[in-house]
């Protein structure tokens, strides 16, 4: 699991463009609905063995913070 796999499948169980997955997006401002959050988490935990409850998670989390959540480092 790198940065760039994760930030694929975000993109793509969201449907935003990857330019606007920026660390210091929250969800709020991605607007990424309950749905498809929980579908993101599900993903996540089936490929990569990640666990998330929803309820861990609020509008004002950031990407960064659920990539560091699942243990992956942005790029350097």
């Amino acid at each position: 699991m790198n940065h760039d796999d994760v930030m694929a499948l975000i993109a793509k169980e969201t449907g935003l463009p990857l330019e606007q997955l920026r660390p210091e997006a929250t969800l709020a401002t991605l607007d990424i609905s309950s749905l498809d959050l929980v579908s993101l988490l599900f993903e996540l935990e089936d490929r990569y063995g990640v666990e998330i409850e929803p309820e861990e998670l609020s509008r004002e989390t950031t990407l960064g913070q659920l990539l560091e959540r699942i243990g992956v480092a942005a790029p350097r």
